[in-house]
């Protein structure tokens, strides 16, 4: 009997010591988050613009720097649709600056957690073909906003030379949970 007592008390004391190191784990890793991502110059200056457009609530610079159309799909549009075209993706960030605003409340600041570049030359005609050559860099930030929790903003940005800007060719914002 004494020996059925103690591999029940050993068994209860292995699963408080567990218990205890989950607990340690956790409260530990809770307030830790990885550290910013680095980012190339010019796409940290354009994350400054861009995010700084947010922070003023500057809606025609939002509007400058969203929503790229490759070389190509601009040479197939019928002419005169272009002008159409930019004011139908102006609208569309008005209404999502203004979605945005409504739910998470005004931008405070964002940080970069993960960020990854590459390059994808016009000799390869499936990827330039589908989503444009050039520089792409595609970056998943932590945005602070003074309603709700913070958010990640994915942004896929990309630029069609070395030389030239970056501009945000799709994002998503999703509340962190």
């Amino acid at each position: 009997m004494a020996k059925k007592q103690t591999v029940l008390s050993n068994r209860a004391y292995i699963a408080t010591l567990f218990f205890f190191v989950v607990v340690l784990l956790f409260a530990c890793t809770k307030g830790s988050e990885a550290p910013s991502a680095s980012v190339p110059a010019d796409c940290q200056q354009f994350l400054d613009k861009y995010f700084g457009a947010w922070e003023s609530k500057d809606i025609a610079t939002l509007q400058a720097l969203s929503f790229y159309l490759s070389p190509q799909d601009r040479a197939r549009l019928p002419e005169g649709s272009l002008e159409i075209w930019r004011e139908s993706k102006n609208k569309l960030v008005t209404e999502n600056f203004e979605q945005v605003t409504r739910d998470f409340g005004d931008f405070k600041g964002y940080e970069v957690l993960r960020a990854k570049t590459t390059t994808i030359s016009p000799q390869d005609q499936i990827a330039a073909n589908t989503i444009g050559s050039g520089i792409h860099t595609e970056l998943v930030c932590k945005a602070r906003f003074s309603k709700k929790h913070d958010a990640h903003v994915g942004l896929h940005l990309i630029k069609e030379t070395e030389g030239s800007q970056y501009i945000v060719a799709a994002w998503n914002f999703q509340a962190e949970p």
